[in-house]
């Protein structure tokens, strides 16, 4: 009996005990995979933009009641927020640039044809099985090597209103959108509570517009300072970068210039020959699958499902999962 007593005192001390909260962790090419803590996996590389060099584009008609301008003002601010990491002194090794806006409302890559990474708002929201959730990142990249080709944001204007003060806060579109570009730039969803990668968010809260140690860990991690790389980069796709979907793209077309963005170096001559290189390789992406990241987590056809919500700082009986992620490869 007093044997019982002592295995029972034991469990319970076990189940009491401060658990250690897990760092950080990054999105692999292996379904249901992440590496976490800067452990690597074999046979399961991490998913970055390899060149460290990417563009953004919003979809131009706005949603949830605000326009083009002040969506692409809070899309900025949480692209900056991960750019401004302290990576030991210097900044990380990445460079992402406004593209401008777009017209295509459609989440999709091409291997054909001109691509753009886009945010936009979705206000039909076809995604039933995560109704609950806030916004959805559709990532797609090389099975062989983890490089992101394409990701998209979708936001759920359908079932949240977004907002951008800070009194009267709702869902608070810059929270959910720096947790979101996390899953953007490869980030997985951390263990600990108070990373805004954490995958639960709380609507009337703004605490994720704000990174933690953890978050800059996985993002120094995934992108280390790299001095050589400046603004004069070519955040282009793989494929050529086109503002339309595909199906309004030219025929035989397979990328579209655009006005350089403004204080960029000049990198719109190189389209044509990217679209050359790019089609001589397109047999390398045969076996992609996009990846989804949204507040649950969401896995569609045969695409690497990984929850990327916005999550709260506390996990209090009204917090949600921020997002879903769905990965193809």
């Amino acid at each position: 009996m007093a044997r019982c007593v002592v295995l029972l005192v034991s469990v319970l001390a076990m189940m009491c005990a401060p658990r250690r909260a897990s760092a950080y962790c990054l999105s692999t090419t292996c379904e249901g995979i992440d590496a976490c803590d800067g452990a690597a996996i074999e046979g399961c590389p991490t998913l970055q933009w390899r060149s460290g060099c990417v563009g953004f584009s919003v979809q131009e008609s706005g949603g949830s009641g605000l326009d083009l301008d002040t969506v692409s003002t809070i899309v900025d601010l949480a692209f900056e927020a991960w750019r401004d990491v302290d990576c030991g002194g210097a900044g990380p090794g990445l460079v992402i640039l406004n593209l401008g806006p777009v017209p295509c409302e459609r989440v999709e890559y091409n291997k054909d044809a001109g691509n753009a990474n886009v945010i936009l708002f979705n206000s039909e929201w076809a995604h039933s099985e995560q109704s609950h959730t806030f916004a959805l990142t559709t990532t797609t990249f090389d099975p062989e090597t983890g490089e992101l080709l394409n990701a998209d944001i979708e936001l759920n204007s359908r079932d949240h209103d977004f907002t951008v003060n800070d009194e009267q806060i709702q869902t608070d579109l810059l929270s959910v959108l720096t947790h979101e570009i996390g899953h953007f730039l490869g980030l997985a969803h951390s263990g600990n509570v108070d990373a805004t990668m954490f995958e639960f968010y709380e609507d009337g809260t703004y605490e994720l517009r704000s990174l933690t140690a953890d978050d800059g860990a996985a993002l120094c991690a995934s992108y280390p300072s790299n001095d050589q790389l400046t603004d004069a980069c070519n955040p282009l796709p793989r494929h050529g970068f086109s503002p339309s979907c595909r199906d309004d793209q030219a025929e035989g077309s397979c990328s579209a210039g655009r006005p350089e963005p403004e204080g960029t170096g000049s990198w719109a001559w190189l389209v044509g020959a990217l679209a050359l290189s790019s089609a001589r390789q397109r047999h390398s992406w045969t076996a992609q699958r996009p990846k989804r990241t949204a507040v649950p987590v969401r896995k569609p056809l045969s695409v690497r499902p990984s929850s990327r919500s916005i999550a709260t700082r506390s996990t209090g009986r009204n917090a949600k999962p921020i997002c879903g992620n769905a990965n193809h490869g």
